[in-house]
This record gives structure tokens, C-alpha cells and sequence, in this order.
């Protein structure tokens, strides 16, 4: 068979087989676990990239576990498009909550060394506690927030030290609770974070290259993030348009009924100026100042094209002799129609701009809005895959924790939704029989997944640098495992 026959029938078989697999016993397809390994690297060759190019990623890095080992890493794509950096075994990959597993593990090794408990209040040993609410701190465990139960928000940018609701009450995902965690974390053992990571967890499993915290050696080694401009433009300007829309109608009724009078064109500016303010206290709020400053410079940036589009495209009606009024009419003020032609060319600027809206932009950091660098639970870890497949390995065969304490790691899980629970340590999905483990990391610009089958001793780590790599992530994983699921909550 030549070579680019053998390439489609490997992408026809990686596509349309397991499909075909999936109606009858997802399990028993096996997915790309059962091939030779060879097959599936040539395999994984073919279909990466061509799902890369679909959802526009620029860089991937994947590792596979069977039976306990590590048989496929592989790299695709660039690390960096402006300097064509390529992806690399050594390229560091922002991660997200797969961090939190990390956490979850040192604290665990701390409850087996007696400095924390499991269902004690957190506050316990504390001298000054982090949570502003009395009862709070005398109710939320490390149970709580290991289990995302604690009522804590998910809000990392300005997270809030109070709960929502009765912790252990129910469900609820709490990027908070970690950052409670690591305060707690960092009183008792008086060592930051990535300083305790290191010495019980990166240590001991072997990930030489995880961090919580990057030195200017090891930030030469991470992934540029990418984030879609129609994301961007998204989060800023619907809630601008709500806001726009509010006050329009606001100021409507104020000049129709208080003072009997049409709305004049300066009218319109303070709507556009509050709702401009609005939004950008909504993003600042969402995403923190640096990523803040990073969304509305775009936002606005685009903004202010779109106008001088609008601008061209209006001075061309206006040479072809659309935009001004007729030989012979008396007009009064603005011409007849001209709002008609405003609205045109301003529908032609957004109809040229809109092609823009799928471009990959770099995630500027401005790390002087930062400040000094510190560790963070819920948004710093990065890593790469063949650690991240080490961690899986551990997590299926028992890590340097005590017998007791491993023997708890999933049978403590809480109901989270559908197919969904939560253990102490990740996520678990339970379809019948079948019962995959897994985490998924979202940050601005990055999306990981990792995704473990027990019962086989297996799994796959999948690293992005581009937030429309979720999706990627999820379709390698299913192609891998032979299972027809996602791993994701609703």
C-alpha cells in the first residue's frame, strides 16, 4: 500500500470506526489502546494535525498510558507562531485545575502526616483566618473543598471568603476553595506552595517539570497562548450591548415623558459611555486586571476599525451618490434616509470585519499589572504531558500516601450531576459498568484535559495552548479510550 493510501486508511479508521464501534460496546472497541503502538503514532500523525487545523490550535502535546506505562508522547504543532517555535517534549503547557489534583495530593500527605484533617475545619491550627464569616470557618473541611463542596465561589480573580451556600450541602465547583486550601496549605507548613508541591509531590512521582511558580529559565519553555478574537469580542460586548440597550431605553422614557422631547444625537453618548464602563467592570471582575486590560484594548482596538470601516464604506455611498440628499428635494436637517445609510454602511463595515472574528491572538500577559509572581492553585500550574502521565500513574496505582488514605481517594466521591461525581483528588464519570476518571484545565488561552481508565490501567493526557483546543482535547481522548463520552460538566 503506498504511503498516502496507508495515511487515509488510517484516518478513515481513526474516524469512522470507532463511530461504528460505539453502537454496539464502547468498552469492548478499546479504541487506539488495543493497536501496536507504531499504528497508533502513525495514526495520531494523521489525525492531530488534521483536527488542529480545524479548530485552529496551534500547538498540542499528548501522552498515553496502557497498562501502567507511558507508550506514546508526541508533540504537534508550534509553541509559539511568531517565532515558529515548535511544540517540544520540554514545552511547558499553562494547565489550569489539573493543578488542583496536585494540591489535592500534598494536602492528603499532610493529613497522613497529622498537620491537616480531613473532616476537621480547616481553620483549625490557623491564627488568622482566611474566610470573613465565623460560622464559615468553623464549617468548611478539607473534605469540603477537595470534593468542591465547600460553598466557596469560582470566581479566582476576586474570589469572595464567604460561602453561597451550607457547605456539604451540595455540589458546587470552587476555583475559591483551592485558593483557601493553599493559604491554609502555606500556614502550616510555613512554605509556599510550590515549595510544598515540590518536596511531596513532584518530588516523589518524578515530574521534573511541573511548576507552580516559573523562574526565568523555565518561562522560556511555555506555550504561547491563543485565544480566538470573536471570543474576546464576545465577552466585552454583550454585556455592553445589555447594558447599551438598559439605558437607551432609560433615557427614552425620561426625555418622552419628564421632558416631552425627542431624543438628540448627543442623547445617545451616555448610554455608549455607560455601557462601555459597564462592561469593563464586568470582564475586570470575570478575568482580573491583567486579562482585563488585555480584553478591552482589543475590544476597543477592534471597535475603533470597525468605525473606520464604517467611515469608508460611507464615504463611498457618498460618491456614488447614496449618502446625500437628491437634486430638487428641500430637506430639514439631516437628509431624508440618512439613517438608512448609516446603518448600511455601518452593516458593511461588520460584514468585511467579520472573517477577523475566527483569527488566534496571542493572550498578552502584562506581567507588570501582575506584580511580584506568585504561585496560584487555581490558574499558575503549568506542565507538560509525559508528567502529567506520571501523575496518572500514580493516581491509578496508588500514590505515596498512606494505604488508608489511597483507599479513600474515590470511594468518598459526591454525586455531581448526570453521569458526573467527584472524588477527593478529580472528577469521575460512571456510564453503568464503565467508570473513567478525569480532569479538565481552562485558563485564558489554554485548554487540558486528562482522562484515566481504571480498569484497564490507562489513560491520555492531552496539553493545548489555544481555548478552542477543548474540544480537540475531548475528541483525542474519546479516540483513544474507545468510549463515547465527555469529560466536562455541564
Amino acid at each position: 500500500m503506498r504511503a498516502g493510501g496507508l495515511q487515509a486508511f488510517l484516518l478513515l479508521t481513526v474516524l469512522v470506526l470507532p463511530q461504528a464501534a460505539y453502537a454496539d460496546d464502547p468498552r469492548a472497541a478499546g479504541g487506539m489502546l488495543g493497536w501496536p503502538q507504531d499504528e497508533m503514532a502513525r495514526a495520531l500523525g494523521i489525525f492531530v494535525p488534521d483536527r488542529m487545523k480545524q479548530f485552529d490550535v496551534p500547538g498540542v502535546a499528548v501522552a498515553i498510558v496502557e497498562k501502567g506505562a507511558i507508550v506514546y508522547a508526541g508533540t504537534f504543532g508550534k509553541a509559539d507562531k511568531g517565532d515558529e517555535g515548535p511544540v517540544t517534549p520540554d514545552t511547558l503547557f499553562q494547565a489550569g485545575e489539573l493543578g488542583q489534583t496536585v494540591e489535592a495530593l500534598a494536602a492528603l500527605s499532610l493529613v497522613d502526616d497529622k498537620l491537616m484533617f480531613l473532616d476537621a475545619p480547616l481553620s483549625r491550627d490557623l491564627d488568622t483566618p482566611w474566610l470573613t464569616d465565623r460560622d464559615d470557618n468553623a464549617q468548611v473541611t478539607l473534605r469540603h473543598v477537595l470534593t468542591q463542596t465547600s460553598g466557596l465561589g469560582n470566581n479566582v480573580a476576586h474570589p469572595s471568603r464567604r460561602t453561597g451556600f451550607d457547605p456539604g450541602s451540595r455540589f458546587g465547583r470552587s476555583g475559591v476553595g483551592f485558593i483557601y486550601l493553599q493559604y491554609v496549605i502555606e500556614r502550616l507548613t510555613g512554605e509556599p506552595l510550590d515549595v510544598v508541591a515540590q518536596s511531596r509531590v513532584f518530588g516523589p512521582l518524578g515530574l521534573t517539570q511541573s511548576h507552580f511558580l516559573l523562574t526565568p529559565e523555565t518561562q522560556a519553555f511555555e506555550a504561547q497562548a491563543y485565544v480566538r478574537l470573536g471570543f474576546l469580542l464576545t465577552v466585552f460586548y454583550v454585556p455592553f450591548l445589555a447594558a447599551l440597550v438598559g439605558l437607551l431605553v432609560v433615557f427614552w422614557a425620561l426625555s418622552r415623558f419628564a421632558f416631552q422631547r425627542c431624543l438628540e444625537p448627543l442623547d445617545y453618548l451616555w448610554p455608549v459611555v455607560g455601557g462601555t464602563a459597564f462592561a469593563m467592570v464586568i470582564v475586570w471582575w470575570g478575568f482580573g486586571l491583567a486579562s482585563a486590560v488585555f480584553i478591552i484594548g482589543v475590544a476597543l482596538a477592534c471597535a475603533a476599525v470597525i468605525a473606520m470601516l464604517a467611515g469608508f464604506a460611507y464615504y463611498l455611498l457618498y460618491i456614488v451618490g447614496l449618502a446625500r440628499a437628491r437634486d430638487g428635494i428641500i430637506t430639514r436637517g439631516g437628509a431624508g434616509g440618512e439613517w438608512i445609510i448609516v446603518v448600511l454602511a455601518g452593516a458593511i463595515a461588520l460584514g468585511g470585519f467579520s472573517p477577523a472574528l475566527k483569527w488566534s491572538i496571542p493572550v498578552a500577559q502584562f506581567d507588570a499589572l501582575r506584580g511580584v509572581p506568585q504561585a496560584n492553585a487555581a490558574t499558575s500550574f503549568r506542565t507538560t504531558a509525559p508528567d502529567m502521565a506520571r501523575l496518572m500513574i500514580a493516581l491509578m496505582d496508588g500514590p505515596p500516601l498512606t494505604r488508608a488514605t489511597r483507599e479513600r481517594l474515590y470511594a468518598d466521591s459526591v454525586p455531581a450531576g448526570g453521569p458526573f461525581f467527584w472524588s477527593l483528588v478529580t472528577g469521575v464519570r460512571r456510564d453503568g459498568m464503565a467508570e473513567t476518571r478525569w480532569m479538565r484545565g481552562s485558563v485564558l488561552g489554554s485548554e487540558s484535559l486528562m482522562v484515566m481508565d481504571p480498569e484497564r490501567r490507562s489513560g491520555v493526557v492531552i496539553l493545548t495552548n489555544s481555548r478552542s483546543g477543548g474540544e480537540l482535547a475531548q475528541d483525542i481522548a474519546r479516540n483513544v479510550l474507545g468510549l463515547e463520552a465527555v469529560w466536562s460538566l455541564p
